[in-house]
């Protein structure tokens, strides 16, 4: 399956526009890897982790820290 840049870049603003703390459901299974591909790149660095059902397969993404870019807004504001 090939995911284009547009695609890749709006789940990033998705992640960069969460507040700490928030979730948001996952609506496609499919886009898991997508997402997980996004989460591992320096701008996000990790920002959010998977929510998991009872059975262990992801439902939403939940931000528990400010992604890399935000980090580097606020140093640069300082």
């Amino acid at each position: 399956m090939k995911i284009d840049l547009k695609t890749r870049n709006a789940i990033a603003q998705i992640i960069v526009d969460m507040e700490l703390g928030d979730s948001r459901p996952i609506r496609k299974i499919e886009m898991i890897p997508i997402i997980k591909e996004v989460n591992n790149t320096p701008l996000i660095g990790h920002a959010v982790r998977f929510v998991n059902n009872a059975n262990g397969d992801p439902i939403a993404i939940k931000k528990y820290r400010k992604t890399a870019i935000e980090k580097r807004f606020e140093n640069k504001d300082l």
